[in-house]
């Protein structure tokens, strides 16, 4: 019975892997539930019964389950087969793009600011309009008088004056520290002194 059963793992092995394999091969991608030495003994045996074909190549012994001519395909189905693969090859070439794409456009989302983003920013403008609109306020209100022309030409002809006597007085300091350095021999530099002429209506 255990022989029967060794041999039925063999040959369902065999068949479902639709390749040669050895005697070691066998046992072992079994997990060894047929040892190497009954494996060795029952291929042999199913070869000689037919049920097995044996592949010599030098000490190399391999063994496969006998091919059916009927097995084979038609010209006709293998030129079928070849326009299936070339159909297969150019869907696949346009999933491989449109994931690409896909690709391209989650990663553009993921970029994008999130629901809470966007609302913390509108919080944000919404608090800046307030803002605004209490500083215009006043000056909507009327409390904020603007400048007349009138004003304005009082204002830059008071700075007009303003810039005369800054001139008159630098003048006149500049004629005094010259007379002090002559007074001490010449000696003395304005600079030591740190006096500075500097125009003080330019900003």
């Amino acid at each position: 019975m255990g022989s029967l059963s060794a041999v039925e793992m063999i040959l369902d092995y065999l068949q479902k892997q639709n390749r040669p394999y050895s005697a070691t091969d066998i046992s072992a991608n079994l997990h060894n539930a047929v040892t190497k030495a009954n494996a060795v003994k029952l291929l042999k045996e199913l070869s000689d019964n037919g049920d097995l074909v044996v592949c010599i190549s030098g000490k190399q012994v391999v063994y496969h389950t006998p091919q059916d001519p009927d097995d084979f395909a038609s010209p006709e189905e293998i030129a079928a087969m070849k326009t299936l693969v070339e159909v297969m090859k150019e869907r696949t070439s346009t999933l491989k793009a449109e994931l690409k794409s896909l690709q391209v456009t989650l990663q553009n989302l993921r970029s994008m600011p999130t629901a809470d983003d966007l609302k913390s920013e509108v919080g944000t403008l919404q608090r800046e309009v307030t803002d605004l609109r209490s500083r215009l306020e006043p000056l909507r209100s009327g409390d904020v008088k603007p400048i007349s022309a009138e004003e304005k030409q009082k204002v830059q002809m008071e700075a007009k004056k303003m810039q005369g006597l800054w001139i008159a007085r630098k003048r006149w300091s500049k004629e005094f520290f010259e007379a002090v350095a002559d007074g001490l021999g010449g000696d003395v530099n304005l600079k030591d002194l740190k006096v500075s002429y500097t125009h003080p209506f330019i900003v």
